[in-house]
């Protein structure tokens, strides 16, 4: 055989099994660090979960009427925003040093969440491990999993043109991501009338209407016209456009729960929908706890800024009264 062809055989040969144990002994994807955590294309995201080691989790689904939480409420749309908006502006700032790297994953694997990202498959098309937050409060500790496997070593993550930490925005609490609405009439021509009730009040209940042509009227408990300042009385129906309560009560133990739900309530409010659709709200005021005024003046009796409200028939909720305070007016103030 020719020597030439001959040698031409071997380097060959050698070459193959060069390349052969170059592909079976290399470092596997899961010991090489994965930094591509942006998602580049957020309107495809229609699913995110969210799981903390406690064995609470969050599931996000985007569903034509908007996105959900859990199967079982509204989501509120802006807090998911927020994580679509992370998602798409993340940023690697800098890879853990290699003397930091166990300490790190030791803290992530006692308090990390687990964040997947789903864009139509049933599988996530990545995952992020979001752990704490670094010393100085500029980034925070993350691992990136995707369909090649996950990351060893960690990064400190932050997001284009925002200072401070991301593992805040990934809460578990369902509370917090449910939506939070107590009135939200985006036409205000949908809502007929509104009904205002002060038990403790002699001659207590007037009702406001909307007529069908725009104009406005006031009644008395029985029915009867009143005189009225036309603006004012459309202003009362303003704040109905976007009301929202600020939490869900869950400080009271059950005993004062009951307790609260069986007094008369300060105000009840009864509105009526144009296609006859009616929904009651009892309202309470919120004993005072503030610090102690100075000597000689009053202490209020009441808190000025919030009250509870029972809404949804059986919701306990904790509202603003810059907005009660507007549609819970006395009947005297919407006249001349």
């Amino acid at each position: 055989m020719n020597r030439r062809l001959v040698l031409t055989i071997v380097l060959l040969l050698l070459g193959a099994a060069a390349f052969w144990l170059y592909r079976t002994n290399r470092p596997t994807t899961l010991a090489r660090p994965l930094s591509d955590f942006v998602v580049e294309d957020t309107a495809r995201v229609d699913r995110i979960f969210i799981a903390d080691k406690e064995g609470r989790s969050i599931d996000l689904r985007r569903t034509p009427q908007g996105w959900t939480v859990n199967g079982r409420f509204m989501a509120r749309q802006h807090e998911v925003g927020v994580l679509l908006r992370t998602f798409k502006r993340v940023e690697v700032r800098t890879p853990v040093p290699k003397s930091a790297e166990a300490t790190v994953l030791k803290f992530m694997g006692a308090g990390a969440k687990k964040v997947e990202i789903y864009q139509g498959g049933r599988k996530p098309a990545k995952t992020w491990i979001v752990g704490h937050a670094t010393k100085d409060h500029f980034g925070t500790y993350m691992l990136l999993e995707n369909e090649k496997g996950r990351s060893s070593v960690p990064f400190v993550v932050g997001m284009t043109g925002f200072t401070g930490i991301l593992n805040t925005r990934f809460h578990t609490e369902l509370d917090i991501w449910r939506d939070n609405p107590v009135y939200r009439y985006k036409d205000l021509y949908q809502l007929a009338a509104l009904e205002v009730e002060q038990p403790e009040r002699r001659n207590n209940r007037y009702r406001a209407e909307q007529l069908e042509d725009g104009r406005v009227r006031l009644l008395d408990g029985n029915g009867g016209a009143l005189p009225m300042d036309t603006v004012f009385v459309k202003g009362l129906f303003l704040p109905f456009q976007e009301f929202n309560y600020e939490y869900i009560e869950r400080s009271l133990k059950p005993a004062s729960r009951d307790s609260l739900l069986a007094t008369a309530p300060n105000f009840i409010l009864r509105t009526t929908e144009r296609n006859g659709a009616t929904a009651t709200a009892k309202f309470w005021y919120m004993p005072y706890v503030g610090e102690e005024p100075e000597f000689g003046k009053p202490k209020p009796l009441h808190d000025n800024l919030r009250m509870r409200a029972l809404i949804q028939d059986t919701l306990l909720v904790v509202v603003q009264r810059q907005y009660t305070d507007r549609i819970l007016q006395p009947v005297e103030a919407l006249m001349p």
